[in-house]
């Protein structure tokens, strides 16, 4: 759950270390921060932008003495001290001392925590609430993960010769208000310490939608770049590859979760003994990796859009340089495939480059299955 993944991730953040402490609240001090874990030392335990309050919240619309968090006995209320911009429980506005539950959600204005009591115990409750504050992130990211409120899209990429279905990038897309950049929302999965969860969910839903569909070309689908390429992945992919019967698999690996070449060499291995096949991704965007490339030849190279958009119009310069990149590429038989393309002039380029795959607009937008052409997927 997602509290216990916060409190794994970050530990327990609090000056008193008694043990016999039992309630803690997880989530953001303050706005664009990663989570933390704070223990409820003492009652009444104040909560407020002020740096005298036992937890200050970096948010201007929260008030200087916010809260209180109340604990009687073994019970634990929630008390607002006049608040600007209230006071919630899972999402209601508080008037009076509210009782509390391990697993409720506790939104300060604009900012949200999620109530744990030790370390021991797990948090299998879900909180229903109809539309959660823009800055109240754990609430939405439960929503997002272990509800699985997303939903996956499909762009196809083609072969240059003929451009015929090659196969599909699987991507995740979201209708939570505040979630629909997938950018942000890694963004905000990664300060909770969920970004693992969320790619890792994101490829089971992709590899269940598209299963039933034919004909089986390759599904590509991408990996965070936190993930490690170790054991968990593995298990996870090959847990995938039972599940899509005749379709491939292609996963792609960004190069910031690549630390050494071992670790990259030994991961490819384990991916060619369950007939997956690798791609680097974003090839251009930073390093170069041309040592990976030489040394450990993936299956296919995405080439970034930022080299790739504009190549008809590019310099000779820039187009000596990826004219070189393709030609190494191709020196070690690996498939050269031009991201970004959303026009015909930079495809007719790709194509006397001697790129072997197109991705981009101008071969058909992200969407869900159902609206593929027959021609394709069916």
């Amino acid at each position: 759950m997602i509290i216990n993944d916060i409190m794994e991730k970050n530990g327990i953040l609090s000056s008193n270390h008694d043990s016999h402490i039992d309630w803690f609240v997880q989530g953001c001090l303050k706005p664009q921060a990663s989570a933390s874990c704070i223990a409820i030392s003492r009652s009444p335990f104040t909560i407020g932008r002020r740096n005298t309050n036992d937890c200050t919240l970096g948010s201007q619309k929260v008030s200087g003495q916010h809260a209180q968090l109340l604990v009687v006995g073994d019970k634990i209320f929630v008390r607002d001290l006049n608040s600007t911009n209230g006071t919630f429980v899972n999402g209601n506005r508080i008037m009076v001392d509210t009782p509390l539950a391990a697993g409720d959600y506790l939104q300060f204005a604009d900012m949200e925590f999620q109530l744990g009591r030790n370390q021991e115990q797990r948090i299998d409750q879900t909180i229903e609430f109809d539309e959660p504050e823009t800055g109240w992130q754990i609430s939405k990211m439960n929503q997002v993960v272990q509800e699985q409120q997303f939903r996956m899209v499909f762009q196809p990429i083609v072969t240059a010769a003929g451009e015929s279905l090659y196969g599909v990038e699987a991507l995740l897309r979201c209708h939570i208000a505040g979630f629909e950049s997938p950018i942000m929302m890694f963004e905000i999965a990664s300060r909770l310490g969920l970004e693992e969860r969320l790619s890792e969910a994101a490829r089971f839903k992709a590899a269940m939608a598209i299963a039933p569909h034919h004909p089986a070309k390759r599904l590509f689908l991408n990996t965070h770049p936190n993930e490690h390429l170790g054991e968990k992945l593995i298990g996870s992919l090959s847990h995938l590859r039972s599940l899509i019967g005749d379709w491939k698999i292609v996963i792609e690996i960004h190069e910031a979760a690549v630390p050494d070449l071992a670790t990259i060499r030994e991961f490819q291995a384990q991916l060619r003994y369950l007939d997956i096949e690798i791609a680097y991704d974003d090839f251009g965007a930073g390093q170069s990796r041309l040592r990976e490339l030489t040394e450990v030849p993936p299956n296919i190279v995405k080439f970034d859009r930022s080299i790739v958009d504009g190549l008809a119009t590019a310099s000779t310069q820039h187009r000596t340089m990826v004219q070189s990149l393709v030609n190494v590429c191709h020196e070690s038989n690996i498939i050269t495939l031009a991201e970004g393309i959303d026009n015909g002039d930079d495809s007719e380029v790709c194509r006397e480059m001697g790129f072997q795959l197109f991705q981009g607009f101008y071969f058909g937008r992200p969407a869900p299955l159902e609206m593929t052409p027959d021609s394709t997927i069916q």
